[in-house]
């Protein structure tokens, strides 16, 4: 099993749904994780990813297998704020307890270091 980070892409739409899709998922996250989720959502949620600024927020799928099975973000923090930043993440139910969501946060983390570090 290899689980990797990259930037979203338009046609990882179509198999996020049915896994965003989940109470188990959406009860832990923000009010703005729609649910139920639908293909309309997962196709505004990774169109608004490929619009959004690298200075103001990096946007990242998880892969297990080349398969987008959740994603990952930091959003910096603005004004006073500017050296804070904010970590989300979400991952498939199937896929908890594999050590899958460690590793995400683990290389997130160096990407924003490596990103925000001025």
């Amino acid at each position: 099993m290899e689980s990797i980070l990259r930037r979203w892409r338009p046609e990882d739409a179509a198999g996020l749904a049915p896994l965003a899709d989940n109470w188990a998922v959406a009860q832990n996250l923000r009010d703005i994780f729609p649910h139920p989720y639908t293909p309309a959502d997962a196709e505004a949620f990774i169109q608004s990813c490929l619009a959004a600024s690298e200075r103001e927020a990096l946007y990242r799928v998880i892969t297990v297998d080349g398969r987008a099975v959740g994603g990952i973000t930091i959003t910096r923090g603005q004004d006073v704020y500017r050296r804070s930043a904010e970590l989300g993440y979400w991952l498939a139910e199937p896929y908890w307890g594999r050590g899958i969501m460690t590793a995400a946060v683990a290389g997130m983390t160096a990407l924003a270091f490596a990103s925000y570090g001025d």
